[in-house]
């Protein structure tokens, strides 16, 4: 089985169960060295926050959306992505408005600050991931976007049939 430094297999044939044991103790590492990567002078780089990406993320695609469509995107609570919004606002990176077909609804948009930020924290980021996978393949990188693209959706239907949101 692979190690946490993510030595390579090449010599060993992995059994099923093997697999499944570096792809969890990989992942864990992964989420870890993102986490570190992310903490150490993420605003240097002038990245923001990763609440506020993902949330923008889903308003430049989207456009205006409700807090709960928001949540339903995320896979987050409503009251975690209300907290989120009101604190991006106060950041002047989304404005709230009651939406003018149903007033009882209230619209979050990003404002261009907030979506230029986006884009320099996107641009920060594939910068960083260029230079970290710089002597991979072609193939290869697209392989792994393809995975961890399926990846996620795997863990979000799992998520789902079993209750988290």
């Amino acid at each position: 089985m692979a190690d946490f430094r993510g030595r390579p297999e090449d010599e060993v044939t992995m059994q099923p169960d093997d697999a499944l044991r570096t792809i969890e103790a990989q992942v864990a590492m992964l989420l870890r060295l993102s986490d570190r990567t992310r903490r150490a002078g993420a605003r240097a780089r002038g990245e923001i926050e990763r609440s506020a990406y993902l949330v923008l993320g889903v308003l430049a695609e989207e456009g205006p959306t409700s807090v709960n469509a928001i949540a339903d995107a995320l896979r987050l609570d409503p009251s975690t992505v209300t907290r989120q919004v009101l604190a991006m606002e106060q950041a002047g990176q989304v404005v709230r408005a009651a939406d003018a077909s149903d007033g009882r609804v209230t619209l979050v948009r990003p404002t261009d600050a907030g979506l230029e930020a986006l884009e320099r924290t996107r641009e920060v980021r594939a910068r960083l991931y260029g230079e970290v996978l710089d002597h991979w393949s072609a193939d290869d990188r697209a392989d792994l976007a393809r995975l961890l693209t399926r990846l996620n959706a795997d863990v979000d239907t799992w998520g789902r049939a079993h209750g988290s949101r």
